[in-house]
């Protein structure tokens, strides 16, 4: 959401700024996302620049891609300048390699390889990550919703994460804890024009349970229908694991569910579209045996 201090002007400022910290030329840089982060394209090199909010994050971004390089997991790479990061006041300059995507998508199979490879990466010693939080943030979606919400959905919504609060802290995790990439689905992956499929989106990297990546595609798969059988089972022979097997996994169908519906109800106003798939999800909650038929967006 935009601010006083973090527009498509201001960003634009604090990219050359950090430019020439950086050492590379900010002159046609075209801006090409604005949201939560402010993302760049150079026109003078094959370099994305993102514009941050957070040093801590960068810093733990930065690091995270030095661990994957050394580790030789495809993945995107920090861009060869003369500072991984660049504080300008508030905000923060990351610089990384432009991807050319090729059109041919990814397959769950890659999905499921590329998770195991991913997981299975020596954890390293010296990167700090963050805890895992699993519904981190539901409370100030609701808060920040404000009447586009009933009472009774609002009250309904933070009781469901209170007892889901709960009944997660009393999981047992078959695959044990280490790095996990915290959002790990088709979308955050990218198939260059060599065909070599690459890691992208390090901003939820965190130490937790590895079930927490292993079971999106089971989620898309079971509860939303999004993956069709043949789909799934490549998944779960490239993975090693089927997540439909672990008891915990309707904990983590229900978590994953209630962050989607909150994600969404973000936008509750902006048309007859989200308001009715909000209202249809949140009913939906009332009820796990349900079925989702529940709209992308």
């Amino acid at each position: 959401m935009e601010n006083a201090t973090f527009t498509p002007q201001t960003t634009r400022q604090v990219l050359e700024t950090a430019s020439e910290a950086a050492g590379v030329d900010p002159r046609g840089a075209e801006l090409v996302r604005m949201g939560e982060n402010a993302m760049f394209r150079l026109s003078t090199a094959p370099i994305i620049a993102r514009v941050g909010r957070s040093v801590t994050a960068a810093r733990k971004e930065t690091r995270v891609a030095s661990w994957l390089a050394a580790h030789q997991l495809p993945a995107v790479r920090l861009a060869p300048t003369d500072r991984e990061f660049v504080a300008v006041g508030d905000l923060v300059v990351t610089f990384w390699e432009f991807i050319q995507e090729s059109d041919q998508p990814v397959t769950s199979g890659e999905l499921g390889d590329m998770l195991r490879r991913l997981h299975s990466i020596p954890e390293p010693s010296d990167l700090a990550l963050p805890f895992f939080e699993p519904m981190p943030k539901v409370e100030s979606r609701l808060k920040n919703i404000g009447s586009a919400l009933s009472d009774d959905e609002r009250a309904f919504l933070s009781s469901r994460k209170a007892e889901l609060d709960e009944q997660f802290a009393s999981l047992s995790f078959q695959l044990g804890f280490g790095p996990v990439h915290g959002d790990y689905h088709k979308a955050n992956l990218m198939r260059d024009r060599s065909g070599t499929v690459r890691v992208i989106d390090f901003e939820d990297f965190c130490w937790g349970p590895r079930e927490w990546d292993a079971c999106v595609e089971a989620v898309r798969y079971q509860a939303m229908g999004w993956v069709s059988d043949d789909e799934y089972t490549t998944y779960v022979d490239a993975y090693g694991f089927d997540p439909l097997q672990w008891q915990g996994f309707p904990v983590v169908r229900a978590i994953r569910e209630l962050n989607m519906t909150t994600w969404l109800a973000q936008q509750l106003g902006q048309s007859n579209e989200v308001d009715d798939e909000v209202h249809r999800r949140v009913a939906d909650l009332h009820d796990s045996e349900h079925p989702r038929r529940w709209r992308t967006f």
